[in-house]
């Protein structure tokens, strides 16, 4: 009987675990920022910045006081004030192969820099992203991002609630 309990226990736990998934929101390290991750039509995941915890450049910044944008992109013509980092779109071309997130891309725009991206579900509320100079992902940088819960602690509004 406690076989059969344990084995049901863990049945919902991994259930539980496919339903968070890669979707969601993520707070990314030292709380930056939160970037909600979606799954297209075409099954791609993508990721777009939807809060920043410094909306407006530091006092000090040759900007200060204006909305953060995308102001070291490499490409002249996308360092627009329009283009805000709020509603950036950070994380592209991911599909998943293999119980991770492979093949896409991710964009820092605070040094305007694009890297081969990965991700991989550590737990349910843990997303481990991954950006590399080369794309087998052998140089580069991981971080790990906390799925965010509370979306009112933040302000952040979803389809659902406007």
């Amino acid at each position: 009987m406690k076989k059969i309990v344990l084995g049901i226990m863990l049945l919902m736990g991994s259930l539980t675990f496919a339903q968070g998934g890669y979707e969601g929101y993520w707070m990314m390290p030292k709380g930056k920022f939160i970037i909600h991750i979606e799954k297209t039509e075409s099954s791609e995941y993508i990721g777009h910045v939807v809060w920043l915890k410094d909306l407006y450049y530091p006092e000090g910044d040759k900007m200060e006081g204006l909305e953060q944008y995308d102001r070291n992109n490499p490409n002249k013509s996308l360092r627009e004030e329009n283009r805000k980092v709020i509603g950036l779109l950070v994380v592209g071309e991911l599909f998943e192969k293999d119980g991770k997130l492979k093949d896409g891309w991710i964009y820092d725009s605070w040094n305007g820099k694009m890297y081969h991206g990965s991700a991989k579900l550590l737990d349910e509320n843990t997303l481990k992203l991954r950006g590399s100079f080369d794309r087998w992902g052998i140089i580069g940088l991981s971080q790990k991002a906390k799925r965010v819960v509370d979306l009112k602690k933040y302000g952040i509004l979803t389809d659902e609630k406007k």
